[in-house]
């Protein structure tokens, strides 16, 4: 008889009776914005399109990818001329990646994915600079970081 990973780690978690935050905190996000891939900003910031400049604070087994969560330094590409907070062109920024291409693997064994690779543009403190996040943001980013929940805070939708 043979059972799945996630029907074990879901078995294993109610057997421990693990709290949700923890179990959020054991996803496993796999890495592929790196520096020189183009992202899509997805609050109303005023920018929408930069280009990673470099991946902060990475695991060296990593080799400077960044994954759901990972804090990046950008240069904005393409900005909106009618934003009242309007972004110039060139402007270097810090962001939080909020959707990436690749999956990530949640404990029940399900995969998420998005279509794109997207960040949310964040200040040297680590709050959003926008009031608003267009994009429907994983449950994941919540445990990850303090950044991640204040960005989850502002979030529309929640996955």
């Amino acid at each position: 008889m043979t059972t799945s990973l996630g029907a074990l780690t879901s078995t294993f978690a109610k057997s421990c009776s693990l709290t949700s935050a923890s179990m959020l905190a054991a996803f496993q996000a796999r890495r592929n914005v790196m520096a020189g891939s183009m992202v899509d900003v997805v609050d109303n910031s005023g920018a929408l399109k930069a280009k990673v400049i470099r991946v902060q604070k990475y695991v060296a087994t990593n080799k400077g990818k960044a994954g759901l969560g990972d804090k990046v330094t950008a240069s904005v590409r393409q900005s909106n001329l009618k934003s009242s907070t309007r972004i110039p062109k060139g402007t270097v920024i810090h962001g939080v990646v909020v959707e990436t291409r690749a999956h990530t693997r949640r404990l029940d064994g399900s995969r998420v994915r998005t279509g794109r690779n997207s960040i949310v543009l964040v200040k040297k403190d680590g709050s959003p600079m926008g009031t608003r996040v267009n994009a429907v943001v994983p449950v994941e980013l919540r445990a990850k970081n303090k950044h991640g929940l204040r960005i989850c805070n502002i979030a529309d939708k929640l996955m």
